[in-house]
Order: structure tokens, then C-alpha cells, then sequence
């Protein structure tokens, strides 16, 4: 139906708002960044302050570019009307206006704020305890000078607040946040995603919006080799605005770690952590033929195959076999397999084609092994998928493990959930894409 004249002619007259608004911000913009360029200056200084506000031009108001933690180091390009132009490198590499009075030449130290706060007025306490704090969250005593200044400055409340955050980021607690469903995330270089949620039947399905499951210091039960390990925290530099993803630690450790992998869940999912056990000789001589087989079906030449199954684990290149064992509860002893190998081109202005295979053996009780899940993948270009095992961890209570594999994708990886039905294992859901 068409919109009546004056409804029409508002939005018109609010479109051309909205350009000039923009083509002044663009203005602005320009004539800020020409005026750096005629009058350079370098060196570094340091935020002094909880956190320094990068704006895209020198004014309060104008925007947001990051929030410079503490002591951050920024490299000045030049300075103007009491705002200098700088880059940084955390919370991730920015460039924009900072207020040159929340900059110093040296880094603020922990002893240089400790006497700082014995110099300062009372009044003045609350603001430098704030700052220890920031610079040394994990530390007890920080805090206390905070609630200290809180209280004898009569904000019974935020004390209150503040000993609650001392307790989040020294004593972290997993939990499931009000109306959250079951889910369950991977923790990969140090980054949560969520990858499913778990439905009162049991079903699996994508996880939804994720912004939402990550606000700062929440906890996470954290899982590696199918057992319990701790607990995951999302740290205050949240991704989730722009790819599904947050920066958490594993506790006690006080920032996030690159080696930091397993599984996540706002449940829990398991008590104990199991042994890893050595992969049996048989075991492995029965997965490599099922995964042999598993190549001949994609018509891949026999000196290929031998030389897929020699080769190493390659993560970066996403190639190379993989052989894991271990006690999978009710179903015994279980050994997972993966193999990626990349073929030649079959001719000139071909691409390299992508090969991969995955085999579940269990032992038969007479000693010997049986295939009891298999898939088999050949494909190239953006259409690649690669799987291999990622962890294990019991999601519906049964006492047998669900298997987690990784599925890499052109420029991303989603993860598969295999579970055991009837002796036989199925992939029951692929989704959680996260690109890299």
C-alpha cells in the first residue's frame, strides 16, 4: 500500500538528515586527520586510567573506536587542541583520538598507584583504587582498597558491588544464566564460541544469537579429554559483537591462553576425568584399514593411501593422520581415526582435491575390533570439509561420551556431535560455524 504525502515527505527530509550527518562526520573526520599530518609528532605514552576512550575524532562525544586498558602503550602521530592521535595494540590494533590528560610518559606500575593511594585524599582513594584494580585484577588486595574507600566514603552499595567482582575474579563460579538453555561451547586458542543447544528431548540445535551468552566474568564448566577441568571465564574484552566469539581464561590463569582447548558447557556435563589410554596395536591396525577403505571408495591410488596414513598431524595445513583411544564409559574401550591428505591436480588447470576419511573402531569381545561408525569425504574449493576429532564429553547423562569432531570449512570450522545408538555411532548434528 502507498505511504500517504506527509509520511513520505518526513522520511525523505530524514534520509537527507541522515547523509548530511554523515557527510559532516566524514568532514570532521578529514579536517581533523589533515591537521595531524601538518603538524607530526612521535613517541609513546601511557594510559593512565582505568581505561582511555579511542574516539575517531578529538571530541567527547564523537564515537567510539576501543577502550585502551591501563598502562597500554600508544604510539602518538600528534597532538591537538588537548587530543592526540595514536595507535595501539590492545585490546586490538586501532588507531583514533585519545584526551592527551588520560596519557603519561611511563606505565603506571603497581607500586607507583600504591603510593599514590597512601598520598591521596580521601575523597581522591576510591579513583586510584579503581586503578589498581584494573592493573592488577587478580590480586586480593586491590580490591580491598577499593571496598575500603567505598565504605568510608558511605556507598555501602557499591562496596557491596565491588566485593562481588573481588569474588567473580578470584574465586570464578560456573553458571547458567536466568531462561539460558543447555549449551555447550568449544574453547579453541583461548576463544569461547557456542556451538549447540541442547533441547529438553535431547536434540541438538544451533546455539542462536551468542552475544548474549557472554557477558564479562560469567563461568563456564571447562572440559578436556572428556573429564571436568576447571572453570572458563569470559574476560572483559567480549567478541561476541562481532563474531560470535569471547576471550576467556581458564582459572587460576589471569589472561587468556593460546593453548587453551576442550569443550564448554553451562552444565554439568561430567564429574570425573578420565585416563587417556594408549592406542591398542590392533586398535589401530583396524582403523587404518577401515580408513584405507574408506580412501579406495574415493578412488584414491594405493601409494596416496600409504602415504596419507604415514603422514604426521599437520594443523596447519589440516592434514596427516590422527589416532585417539580412550574408555568411552558403557561402550568400553573406543579408538577414533581421522585422515586429511591433499592429491595432486589431475591436470594442469585443476585444482588440488581434498581427501578425507574418519573410522570408529570398538573391540568385539573376542579380542579383535569392529567398525562401528565411519565417513568418508572427497572435495575441493570452497566446498572443503575436513573432519578430525576434537574431545568427547557425556551430554545426555547415559554414562557414553558423545564424540566432538571439527569440521574445517573455507575460511571457517563448524563442529559435528556423533552419539552411540544401537552399538553403532551417528553423527547426530553439524553446525556452530566460526570463522577464522
Amino acid at each position: 500500500m502507498p505511504l500517504p504525502a506527509r509520511p513520505l515527505l518526513q522520511l525523505a527530509l530524514l534520509a537527507a538528515a541522515g547523509f548530511a550527518s554523515s557527510a559532516h562526520a566524514d568532514a570532521e573526520y578529514d579536517a581533523a586527520l589533515a591537521a595531524c599530518k601538518a603538524v607530526p609528532k612521535s613517541g609513546t605514552r601511557y594510559v593512565a586510567v582505568t581505561g582511555a576512550f579511542m574516539r575517531p575524532v578529538p571530541r567527547a562525544d564523537g564515537g567510539l573506536v576501543a577502550r585502551i586498558p591501563i598502562a597500554e602503550p600508544v604510539k602518538i602521530e600528534c597532538e591537538r587542541d588537548g587530543w592526540v592521535r595514536a595507535s595501539a595494540e590492545q585490546p586490538s590494533p586501532s588507531v583514533g583520538w585519545i584526551r592527551a590528560d588520560l596519557l603519561q610518559a611511563k606505565p603506571p606500575t603497581l607500586a607507583s598507584l600504591n603510593a599514590d593511594y597512601a598520598a591521596a585524599a580521601p575523597d581522591q582513594r576510591k579513583t586510584v583504587a579503581e586503578r589498581i584494580v584494573a592493573l592488577t585484577p587478580y590480586q586480593a588486595r586491590g580490591h580491598q582498597l577499593l571496598i575500603d574507600a567505598l565504605t568510608a566514603s558511605g556507598d555501602a552499595e557499591g562496596a557491596r558491588k565491588a566485593a562481588a567482582i573481588r569474588d567473580r575474579l578470584l574465586d570464578p563460579k560456573p553458571e547458567r544464566l536466568s531462561g539460558e538453555p543447555k549449551l555447550l561451547f568449544v574453547i579453541d586458542r583461548g576463544y569461547a564460541a557456542p556451538i549447540a543447544r541442547i533441547g529438553d528431548d535431547g536434540r541438538y540445535q544451533e546455539a542462536g544469537d551468542s552475544a548474549r551468552y557472554f557477558p564479562p566474568l560469567r563461568g563456564l564448566h571447562y572440559f578436556r579429554n572428556g573429564g571436568a577441568d576447571g572453570v572458563a571465564q569470559v574476560l572483559d574484552q567480549p567478541l561476541s559483537d562481532v563474531s560470535g566469539e569471547a576471550l576467556v581464561r581458564i582459572a587460576p590463569a589471569t589472561a587468556r591462553s593460546d593453548d587453551a582447548r576442550g569443550l564448554a558447557a553451562n552444565f554439568p556435563a561430567t564429574a570425573a576425568k578420565p585416563a587417556v589410554a594408549a592406542v591398542p596395536a590392533a586398535a589401530r591396525k583396524a582403523a587404518e584399514e577401515a580408513l584405507r577403505a574408506g580412501l579406495r571408495q574415493q578412488k584414491v591410488e594405493r601409494a596416496q593411501i600409504e602415504r596419507a596414513l604415514k603422514a604426521k598431524p599437520d594443523h596447519e595445513r589440516d592434514l596427516g593422520l590422527e589416532i585417539h583411544s580412550f574408555e568411552a564409559g558403557g561402550a568400553g574401550p573406543v579408538t577414533v581415526a581421522t585422515v586429511i591428505w591433499n592429491l595432486p591436480p589431475a591436470g594442469p588447470d585443476m585444482s588440488d582435491t581434498s581427501v578425507a576419511a574418519t573410522a570408529i573402531v570398538e573391540g568385539d569381545g573376542k579380542g579383535g575390533y569392529r567398525v562401528v561408525g565411519s565417513q568418508n569425504a572427497s572435495n575441493a574449493g570452497d566446498g572443503l570439509e575436513t573432519p578430525r576429532f576434537f574431545d568427547r564429553l557425556d551430554l545426555d547423562g547415559d554414562s557414553v561420551p558423545e564424540l566432538i569432531f571439527q569440521v574445517g570449512q573455507y575460511e571457517g570450522v563448524s563442529y559435528q556431535i556423533w552419539t552411540r545408538k544401537s552399538g553403532q555411532w551417528k553423527s547426530v548434528y553439524q553446525g556452530g560455524y566460526v570463522g577464522v
